[in-house]
């Protein structure tokens, strides 16, 4: 089920129907502003480019918010 547009908030995390994780770093008047993380070769997490997206569209192609534990404040881990 999509994530309804009042709970998209930055610095929080949601994972999409194709089991993308996507990251938003802001949300400017009725855009999203967010990076996709994945797992990369040897471990290391890869974390593409910013990209804006209407607020519509990224609430209907998010199905959950999720709980990233290793990535708070102060900590570079993701």
């Amino acid at each position: 089920m999509p994530v309804s547009q009042e709970r998209i908030l930055a610095g929080r995390s949601y994972r999409t129907v194709a089991n993308e994780l996507r990251e938003v770093s802001a949300i400017d008047q009725d855009e999203v502003v967010y990076h996709s993380v994945f797992s990369g070769a040897a471990g290391l997490t890869v974390r593409t480019p910013d990209k804006r997206v209407a607020l519509t569209r990224f609430a209907a192609e998010a199905q959950s918010e999720v709980e990233r534990p290793l990535h708070t404040l102060g900590n570079a881990r993701v």
